[in-house]
């Protein structure tokens, strides 16, 4: 019996860990793989870079809550009512909880909109369940032609031109995101009156070429076109303002296929353990009717079956366990991986449309703390309903700030105000301690100015981007102190109000303070 009971015992353990055993082979090889914007705005317009809210309707109900969003299905404040909550999470995506019916009894007071605002309201929660379906016809109407399967993809539209050497799926959702990209900030940072009259005017000097964008579907790839620019940067995008070229280049591609590699090996292994799920039962089986011939006791039977199911179970259990932890570590790696390809993406985007509609790198541009720092907020601000929501830090780079600040090191604003471009593309092609210093400072100057204290609005862009002329000291004759960085820091303390030393006190206290996760206000 004791010879029955380990053999049965080591059955199960060999199915058990020949299946494991498949398991963590896959789980290896993933892991090694994977290296029209609405108008229910509110009616002040927002200050600074801000993006007004929605306006909402409340309910608030007899325990005290209050809830915002959407009021459907009313008759009157005398029934029961549907109502849908709208949920922005400073920093974080917008979500929706339907409450169903609410009656009457649990509500105190109803706070609606007039009709017309509530009409534009319940379009915009409707476009939001909706947002995956758009966004899949918004994919599916991108138009991309080629003469031959071995040339790259090609699609123009009202912002750019593109070409693609990855698939036509990544292709499209690329252009998609970037359409969306260019009109948020069209939205946020209208073009200047210069542009503007550029445009408009037949007579007036050209905005000069459109942008062209290159996407590449290899990182090979991707190395080769910096080859041949003579560059060399780590980063998965890149703007080129004298050729206004902008380069991404990512791994998305492969990961996305080695995921649905990963996938479908899952689904092979799922199957593979059913089955042996059932023959384990067919000896089971079998096993109970050896002992019955065996003359062994109906309750000893009982206890033999009822410890090999259990430890079956176990392991089952276990191995389903990691299945799903797999699923969602391989969804993860994808879904980061993209995030990090997109907001290299979004952050490139910036400066490609401040260098057309704000002013051409050729001609002095935005300096280039503001254009860096700016570039970083857009980069993890969520794209929602054709805007770019801001409403609160990025929390890692907020603490990585913070850290800096404390220390005895960190750039004064004074020296941030003067360094150029060449300083900041320092990161991108290996971290150096001066240049993460001047990129952590230039956001969160750029988010203290566009949302905390917002003086940042596109008429005082427009101003930092003026040329100073210097002016002659009429006693020593000598120009201003310093010629355009004299006229950079007087450009600054224009636009905050106050002379640098104390405005830096302030920053520097208010960033300190600020939370990570609290959402960014105006006082």
């Amino acid at each position: 019996m004791h010879l029955i009971r380990a053999t049965l015992n080591l059955f199960v353990q060999a199915v058990a860990d020949r299946f494991l055993a498949h398991l963590l082979l896959i789980g290896f090889a993933l892991c090694w793989g994977a290296a029209g914007r609405s108008q229910s705005m509110a009616d002040e317009p927002p200050r600074g870079l801000i993006t007004a809210s929605w306006k909402l309707e409340t309910v608030l109900l007899t325990d005290g809550r209050r809830l915002e969003g959407l009021v459907v299905d009313a008759v009157s404040d005398a029934q029961e009512i549907g109502f849908v909550q709208v949920v922005r999470p400073p920093g974080k995506p917008m979500y929706l909880i339907a409450w169903g019916r609410v009656a009457a009894n649990r509500i105190d007071s109803i706070e609606r909109l007039a009709a017309d605002d509530h009409a534009i309201l319940k379009a915009n929660v409707q476009a939001f369940r909706d947002r995956h379906d758009i966004r899949l016809n918004a994919e599916t109407a991108v138009r991309l032609s080629r003469t031959d399967d071995d040339e790259p993809w090609r699609y123009t539209g009202r912002w750019f031109s593109l070409e693609s050497s990855a698939d036509s799926h990544l292709t499209r959702q690329a252009i998609v995101r970037l359409e969306q990209m260019f009109v948020a900030l069209e939205t946020l940072v209208p073009p200047t009156a210069d542009t503007v009259k550029k445009k408009n005017s037949p007579g007036a000097p050209s905005l000069g070429p459109p942008l062209s964008i290159q996407l590449c579907g290899t990182s090979a790839e991707y190395r080769r076109v910096q080859n041949d620019l003579g560059i060399s940067l780590k980063n998965p995008a890149f703007f080129v303002p004298k050729r206004r070229l902008l380069v991404a280049g990512s791994d998305m591609p492969a990961i996305i296929e080695q995921e649905k590699i990963a996938v479908e090996n899952l689904d092979v292994v799922l199957k593979r353990y059913a089955d042996l799920d059932r023959t384990l039962e067919d000896g089971v089986h079998r096993l109970l009717a050896d002992l019955a011939k065996q003359g062994i006791p109906p309750s000893e039977r009982t206890k033999i079956l009822h410890a090999a199911r259990s430890r079956w179970d176990r392991e089952k259990g276990l191995a389903l366990l990691q299945i799903d932890s797999l699923r969602r570590e391989n969804a993860q790696r994808v879904e980061a991986a993209r995030r990090n390809f997109y907001g290299w993406l979004i952050h490139e985007t910036w400066h490609a449309y401040a260098d057309r509609f704000i002013k051409p790198h050729s001609e002095g541009g935005l300096p280039a703390w503001l254009d860096e720092g700016l570039a970083q907020v857009f980069e993890t601000a969520p794209l929602e309903a054709g805007e770019l929501r801001m409403d609160a830090p990025d929390p890692q780079r907020l603490l990585l700030l913070q850290e800096l600040l404390r220390k005895s090191d960190s750039l004064s604003l004074a020296d941030l105000l003067q360094t150029d471009q060449a300083q900041f593309l320092v990161v991108h092609a290996g971290p150096t301690t001066t240049s993460q210093r001047a990129y952590l400072m230039a956001w969160g100057l750029a988010f203290h100015l566009a949302l905390l204290e917002p003086v940042l609005t596109p008429t005082s862009l427009s101003a930092l981007t003026a040329v100073g002329t210097p002016t002659t000291d009429t006693t020593t004759g000598e120009q201003d102190r310093g010629g355009e960085s004299y006229w950079a820091l007087k450009q600054f303390e224009t636009l905050v109000g106050m002379p640098l030393e104390r405005f830096e006190i302030i920053w520097r206290k208010r960033m300190l303070s600020l939370g990570p996760s609290g959402a960014a206000q105006g006082r």
